[in-house]
């Protein structure tokens, strides 16, 4: 019979060689579940980090209803939680007309001081300056509102035909004709990138122009904080109010 035989300091090296390297992999086991706990808190750290630079903004949106705003009514707009500001808008429906083509829209007065607006253009200006208003009403377009016009069969105008409208808008002759019928000529002073699909003007001349035709219907609204905002967002779309937040 055959035996084999290894001496104690062999056999105890032979342990220790096996022990070494369990322990090498538990290491190795150890790292894996620190990295992992590590990216966990990395990353709820970069969420918490998000939502807390979220909290610090500060969020705008227009808002409109389909009826009058009255004083009360925007009064109960400074207790929103958060609320910045409002900045209400009168409007007026008209008909505007450049050519051949015709607009049924909505011109929305505004403080052009305090309502926030971008130019895109400004009577060749770059940023607002002081704008002299004249006896005729002064219009600013945003540069979408070109596109919404249409001729007599209901057609919008070509892409060309916007380009040199608004290369030349403070050329063209423009005709407005409110609800009750009445016609005045107007110019464009200006180009709005933002809002872009507006068509507006100076509130004080709104009143002016257009007297009693004018109503206060919506606003611009700024909202500190996210949850804020969207909590402001839903009671405001429950008690039947637009909110577009596209500017």
């Amino acid at each position: 019979m055959f035996v084999s035989y290894r001496s104690q300091s062999e056999r105890y090296c032979i342990v220790k060689e096996v022990d070494g390297n369990s322990m090498k992999k538990r290491n190795i086991y150890k790292d894996i579940v620190w990295l992992a706990v590590f990216c966990i808190f990395l990353s709820k750290g970069i969420g918490w980090g998000k939502a807390y630079r979220k909290e610090q903004k500060n969020y705008g949106f227009h808002i409109q209803a389909d009826q009058d705003l009255t004083a009360d009514i925007i009064e109960e707009f400074r207790k929103l939680s958060g609320i910045l500001s409002f900045e209400p808008a009168d409007t007026v429906t008209v008909t505007i007309q450049i050519g051949s083509y015709t607009l049924d829209t909505e011109i929305a007065g505004l403080d052009l001081e305090e309502y926030p607006l971008k130019w895109q253009r400004l009577s060749g200006r770059s940023t607002q300056t002081t704008i002299s208003m004249g006896n005729l009403p002064v219009l600013f377009f945003g540069k979408e509102a070109f596109s919404s016009f249409a001729d007599a069969r209901g057609y919008p105008p070509l892409k060309s035909q916007v380009e040199k409208w608004m290369a030349q808008y403070e050329t063209l002759e423009l005709m407005v004709t409110d609800e009750n019928g009445r016609e005045r000529q107007a110019k464009i002073c200006g180009i709005l990138s933002r809002p872009g699909d507006k068509i507006c003007m100076d509130k004080a001349q709104m009143k002016e122009v257009f007297g009693n035709s004018s109503h206060t219907a919506g606003g611009f609204m700024e909202i500190h904080g996210y949850k804020n905002m969207e909590k402001v967002r839903g009671i405001l779309e429950s008690a039947g109010f637009l909110v577009d937040d596209s500017i």
